[in-house]
């Protein structure tokens, strides 16, 4: 695990939290005072005092006496080198306390930075980061964590308004993960958490501040207009209350919308008319069900553009049951451009057309569950699985960094 994940500072923080104390300076200052204090040692005692044979000799005394250690190992015997003696010897206690002081400051600071929210993830790259806040936060970072083991704390981004005592249990919980406050629609807090860096971006139904559901979702599409504005290569998930939203977000480019009410009315609907429906929703849902968990997996590509059936026998062969097909995964925009070239390599006009009207009705991520046998895998299309353990490494969500 890296040191981000178990919460202890990185040297690039580190060394931030320096620099803004001015602690480097008071280093030279040290380096300094170290080679005069020494120099001027060797040649006040040369030829007097055998101890000093050397400037190593004085060089190592200086050091000794800036530190306050006093080995007692080299001691002046001229007037002039007990004098330069007791100068180096209260330089060293006054600069000491002071280098002491401040590298205590800088890392106290740098706690009550990131205690109040008001550091930034401009040191990370491949991240998640969470607009939002919810009441049970805590759960959804304890879940996401559990279903992608390759994600550690130290990559989790949180923008929030909730504040510090909100965030505390979470930042307690799963030490590392970087709180900002601020307002998810305010551009300034995507710089600050690093977004064209970032791997993937989930925004959240912020319950902060007692907003009506209309207001959140409101700032839901708000939120991902600027992601696409300032990240338009950021693969971004956004949670709404209403369906009438659905379609501003998907004129703002949104890469996955998710309904988490409507999914929430499905599963009591199911229930209520197929009776276990909801056991089994809960099995293929959860996050700790490895063995049964449904999921998506990367297609070979040796098998693009093959019959499904063969993708099914490669995979019912490792244990895993393909129940569809998930097309146009990755980044929308990268895909479309890539089936535009494609559907212009011929020479027929009614052909020529015919493709760019597929080109410009593509669904990205479109289920296709349950296909024939022959239907061909197409490229960008990811394996709906049940099974096998951990699923392999979504190619939807890389796709947003080419």
């Amino acid at each position: 695990m890296s040191s981000e994940a178990r919460g202890t500072p990185t040297p690039g923080r580190i060394l931030a939290a320096l620099r803004s104390q001015d602690v480097p300076r008071l280093f030279r200052y040290f380096g300094g005072l170290l080679l005069v204090g020494g120099g001027g040692m060797f040649l006040l005692e040369r030829g007097t005092n055998p101890q000093f044979r050397s400037l190593e000799d004085g060089v190592w005394w200086a050091l000794v006496t800036l530190t306050t250690v006093g080995y007692g190992d080299k001691v002046p015997m001229t007037h002039g080198g007990r004098l330069l003696a007791s100068v180096v010897a209260v330089l060293g206690i006054g600069l000491l306390g002071i280098v002491t002081g401040k590298i205590a400051g800088a890392l106290v600071e740098r706690r009550i930075k990131e205690g109040k929210g008001l550091t930034d993830a401009r040191n990370l790259k491949g991240h998640l980061v969470i607009l939002g806040h919810k009441a049970d936060l805590g759960l959804l970072l304890k879940d996401l964590l559990q279903a992608h083991p390759g994600l550690t704390a130290g990559r989790l981004v949180l923008v929030n308004q909730a504040g510090e005592m909100a965030n505390d249990s979470v930042r307690a919980e799963f030490p590392g993960v970087v709180y900002i406050h601020g307002d998810i629609i305010d551009p300034a807090m995507l710089a600050r958490a690093s977004l064209t860096a970032a791997a993937k971006v989930l925004v959240l139904a912020d319950e902060g501040e007692g907003r009506s559901d209309q207001e959140r979702d409101a700032r839901t599409v708000m939120a991902v207009l600027n992601i696409k504005s300032y990240a338009p290569e950021a693969y971004t998930y956004a949670e709404v209350l209403d369906r009438k939203h659905v379609e501003h977000l998907r004129l703002a480019r949104c890469d996955e919308i998710i309904l988490s009410r409507e999914y929430g009315r499905f599963m009591l609907v199911n229930a209520a008319v197929s009776s276990g429906i909801s056991e089994v929703l809960h099995d293929l849902l959860q996050t700790g069900g490895a063995g049964t968990r449904m999921s998506t997996r990367a297609v070979p590509e040796s098998l693009v553009g093959r019959p499904v059936s063969e993708l099914a026998a490669r995979l019912k062969g490792e244990g895993v049951l393909l129940i569809g097909l998930l097309e146009n995964t990755g980044q929308p925009l990268a895909v479309k451009r890539e089936a535009l070239r494609a559907a212009q390599k011929t020479e027929n006009v009614a052909t020529l057309l015919d493709n760019l009207r597929a080109v410009k009705g593509m669904v990205p991520n479109k289920p296709v569950l349950n296909p024939p046998d022959t239907y061909p895998v197409p490229a960008h299309a990811m394996a709906i699985v049940i099974g096998g353990g951990a699923s392999s490494p979504n190619r939807a969500p890389e796709g947003g960094r080419r």
